[in-house]
């Protein structure tokens, strides 16, 4: 019984650290604008996004390290990544 509750939590705790892992896919529809600015394949985009939760699954979905900037100069791939 006892091998049985460990084994029930230890799978528990392991889809707990995993759900955490997950990208978030539905972000608020409020327009509040940000922009960032990451190196990516050695070349430096600058991208605007509706808000902070998109760019920040953005980051989480394509493993991008997006640091806030400023909105100029805005990099045509950036269509690609929202």
């Amino acid at each position: 019984m006892k091998l049985c509750l460990a084994v029930i939590s230890l799978l528990l705790c392991c889809s707990l650290i995993v759900a955490e892992r997950e990208c978030p896919l539905i972000c608020p529809a409020n327009y509040a604008p940000v922009c960032g600015e990451a190196n990516v394949r050695g070349k430096k985009l600058r991208c605007e996004f509706p808000n902070s939760c998109a760019m920040d699954s953005s980051a989480c979905r394509d493993n991008i390290d997006w640091r806030s900037s400023s909105c100029h100069n805005l990099s045509p791939q950036c269509s690609k990544l929202m």
